[in-house]
């Protein structure tokens, strides 16, 4: 793993499940977690494999947040590397929308999720 999770519960986080990099984003994503985001680029990077970019568990994000998304789809772009964005809530897509990237990720919706998001709860 890249980065331990804070203190606070927000993190941004990179590890390797069987070949592809996931990069975890919890909680607030703003500018307080710039190290970690960059600590998650070294690791993409580095790791030159497919991206996964878990936002499930995003809270809140700002235009920082944004930023590294957008840095992020870039440095995979650029490198010839696969991104998906997984679980992203509405919010989020509308934020790419305005920004004109919404069409730019691979959006993926794991069936818990979408499950859980048509008001079935969990036991």
């Amino acid at each position: 793993m890249s980065s331990s999770e804070s203190n606070t519960g927000y993190s941004i986080t990179s590890r390797d499940v069987e070949g592809t990099t996931h990069v975890i984003l919890r909680g607030e994503i703003d500018a307080a977690l710039r190290d970690q985001a960059g600590e998650a680029m070294v690791f993409v990077v580095a790791a030159n494999s497919p991206v996964v970019a878990d936002v499930a568990d995003v809270t809140f994000i700002d235009s920082s947040g944004l930023a590294f998304l957008v840095q992020l789809h870039r440095l995979c772009a650029e490198s010839g590397l696969d991104l998906e964005l997984r679980d992203p809530s509405q919010n989020i897509l509308d934020l790419l929308e305005v920004l004109g990237m919404a069409g730019e990720f691979t959006v993926q919706h794991t069936e818990d999720r979408e499950t859980l998001g048509a008001g079935a709860t969990t036991t």
